[in-house]
């Protein structure tokens, strides 16, 4: 496996698979103790009652903006809320989770978290707060070690275009 060219690697973070097993022992890495991703199929108050403690939800689509909506959009966050704006790709599932996390009563972040969470919540900004999380390197290696093998890589030729594709 050899990383791209020009690809800043140390700085990315990658694709890792939607998946609650992969996702709790993401938590579990991260340190934060006693908490599991669960994965549901409905909100029925008999399937949420079965689970409680619910800290949280992570519903898992694609925003497109629309231009025509006179909806506000609230900028600056809630009050009292830990809200960080992803501003790294790929990290949409464990930013959600960390969001969950942070606004959590009773959850016990562990050291990284909680360090994050101090600082973070004194910047009240929640792009400053994304910034954050998206350079925090314990998080990054944690979340990329989750990250699935591409089966095939585009290596350039020297000329810079695309020579075609080889296993990896």
């Amino acid at each position: 496996i050899i990383p791209r060219k020009g690809a800043a690697m140390s700085q990315a973070w990658c694709t890792i698979e939607s998946d609650p097993g992969v996702f709790t022992e993401l938590i579990q890495r991260i340190g934060v103790k006693g908490v599991q991703v669960e994965e549901i199929y409905d909100l029925s108050e008999q399937t949420l009652n079965s689970l409680k403690p619910v800290h949280g939800l992570i519903f898992l689509f694609k925003w497109v903006k629309d231009e025509a909506s006179d909806r506000k959009l609230l900028h600056g966050g809630a009050p009292g809320v830990f809200f960080a704006k992803q501003v790294v790709q790929n990290a949409c599932a464990t930013q959600a989770i960390i969001s969950v996390l942070m606004n959590a009563a009773g959850v016990e972040l562990g050291p990284e978290l909680s360090r994050i969470k101090d600082f973070a919540t004194a910047l009240n900004e929640p792009e400053m707060i994304g910034q954050v999380i998206g350079q925090d390197k314990v998080l990054r290696t944690v979340h990329n070690s989750f990250s699935r093998p591409e089966p095939f890589m585009i290596e350039p030729d020297e000329k810079g275009g695309e020579e075609g594709s080889r296993p990896v």
